[in-house]
């Protein structure tokens, strides 16, 4: 099943065996003064194979913009696949084949001209595991700051302080940012590890699991 907190009006279908979704959202949620409501990401009657297995099925839904949008479901039903269609990491899955469409910011991210390292700045992805860079906790925070900008020193440790502070970390890490990342107890505890990726999202995040075990081994292709 999957849900959105901001649509009363939404449908959504899966197979007995969990292995593929169909979601519907057709309702259009307005502020609380009537304002319709900015849609962020569009996805218009999106499936996805992997070979001749499917995995996602006509999925059509809008995510808008100031709200959360959850997807709820049991392992293998396709949530943290059509997460990965937002920032495209499954161009890196070998035998992937996808139909329809998605746009974020009404750009189409399947556009030929879509430069897809710009679109992964956008739209970030934290998964459940952390997979720090064997750096610092200070330069795994600072690094997509660098990747951006230019900061000085002294201003680009404010921003990483106003990050982890974000993520409700500083006060474990404040005395260790020149630790490792991954040997810090921040990145081994269960409850702040789903949280050290957070400082690192520079835009927008999608949030998700661990691919199962099933999920093919990423290689780069190309779209079909």
């Amino acid at each position: 099943m999957i849900t959105e907190s901001t649509a009363p009006e939404s449908s959504t279908q899966a197979s007995p065996g969990g292995e593929t979704v169909k979601i519907s959202t057709d309702a259009t949620p307005k502020h609380d003064d009537g304002d319709t409501l900015f849609p962020m990401v569009s996805v218009d009657d999106l499936s996805l194979f992997y070979g001749e297995k499917q995995a996602l099925k006509g999925v059509s839904m809008t995510v808008y913009k100031n709200r959360v949008t959850a997807f709820i479901g049991p392992s293998g039903c396709g949530k943290s696949t059509l997460l990965r269609c937002f920032n495209r990491m499954n161009d890196l899955v070998e035998g992937v084949r996808i139909e329809g469409g998605i746009s974020i910011s009404n750009d189409n991210i399947f556009d030929p001209a879509m430069d897809v390292t710009a679109l992964r700045k956008r739209v970030g992805m934290v998964f459940q595991k952390s997979n720090p860079f064997p750096k610092s906790i200070f330069e795994n925070v600072a690094y997509g700051l660098r990747l951006h900008e230019k900061f000085s020193r002294s201003v680009l440790r404010e921003k990483v302080e106003l990050a982890l502070q974000r993520a409700a970390l500083w006060e474990e890490v404040a005395d260790r940012l020149n630790d490792s990342a991954s040997a810090s107890p921040a990145a081994s505890s269960s409850g702040s590890a789903s949280r050290v990726p957070l400082p690192w999202s520079r835009t927008s995040c999608s949030w998700t699991s661990p691919a199962p075990p099933s999920t093919p081994s990423p290689r780069p292709r190309s779209r079909n």
